[in-house]
């Protein structure tokens, strides 16, 4: 499996903010009658924290790399291969 490692951080950083949306809109409403907070969605909030700070991490991650191949002859990077 052929990965480009500029591709494998841009869609990380788009499923993580579509996760993040997820989160809030299934946490949103209930956060503000603390009655209805569950377990589930201090889960939610959990974890939309955690994405919101790892997030402008991977941005910076992507910020420093350089396209691995920039010729036409080389190949993307490959996970599975030695």
């Amino acid at each position: 499996m052929f990965v480009d490692p500029l591709s494998l951080i841009d869609e990380t950083i788009d499923h993580l903010e579509t996760l993040a949306e997820m989160f809030a809109d299934e946490s949103d409403a209930r956060v503000r009658h603390p009655a209805g907070m569950t377990r589930e969605i201090r889960t939610c909030l959990d974890a939309q924290v955690a994405i919101t700070w790892l997030l402008p991490k991977l941005r910076a991650a992507r910020a420093t790399q350089e396209p691995r191949h920039s010729s036409p002859n080389q190949m993307p990077f490959c996970l599975n291969c030695d």
